[in-house]
C-alpha cells in the first residue's frame, strides 16, 4: 500500500470540511499561496507541535486578510477541530464523593498533550468564531 502524498492528504481533507461548496471555500484548493500555507499546517500538526500550528495558523490569517477573505480562517479551525486530535467520545461525568468532577475523552489514537491542546485550541476557535465565519462562507454563495 502507498502513502499518499501530503498535498493529497491536504486536499481531501479539505474537501471533506467542504471547500468546494462555495466559491470562497474553492479558494483554498485554486489559490497556490493559501494551499501551500494549509500544507505547512499539516506539516505543523505532524510535528505535534501547538507553537508551529500558531505560526502556520497566523500566517494563513495574515494572507487571508490581504485577500479580504478573513472568513476563511474557519476552515484551520475545522481542519483540526474534526481530527484525531479532539475526542472521539465523551463520556459522561462522574461526579466524585469529595465534590470533584472526573470529566473522561476517548481518542482514536493515542494523542500527546500537545496534540490534545491543538485539539482543544481549535475546538475553543470553531465554537468561539468559527461557525459563524462559516456562515459567512456560506451565504455569500
Amino acid at each position: 500500500m502507498t502513502e499518499i502524498s501530503i498535498y493529497q492528504f491536504v486536499k481531501e481533507k479539505l474537501i471533506i470540511h467542504g471547500v468546494e461548496n462555495t466559491p470562497d471555500g474553492q479558494l483554498t484548493l485554486t489559490d497556490l499561496k493559501l494551499f501551500s500555507l494549509f500544507v505547512d499546517l499539516e506539516r505543523a500538526a505532524r510535528e505535534s507541535s501547538f507553537d508551529a500550528v500558531q505560526s502556520a495558523s497566523s500566517n494563513i490569517e495574515k494572507y487571508l486578510s490581504s485577500l479580504e477573505k478573513r472568513q476563511l480562517i474557519a476552515f484551520v479551525y475545522m481542519y483540526f477541530r474534526f481530527s484525531n486530535f479532539t475526542p472521539s467520545r465523551i463520556l459522561l461525568d462522574e461526579h466524585l464523593e469529595d465534590g470533584g468532577v472526573r470529566k473522561c475523552n476517548e481518542f482514536k489514537r493515542q494523542i500527546s498533550d500537545e496534540e490534545a491542546l491543538i485539539g482543544l485550541w481549535a475546538s475553543v476557535k470553531y465554537h468561539q468564531v468559527g461557525e459563524r465565519l462559516l456562515g459567512v462562507v456560506y451565504s455569500r454563495s
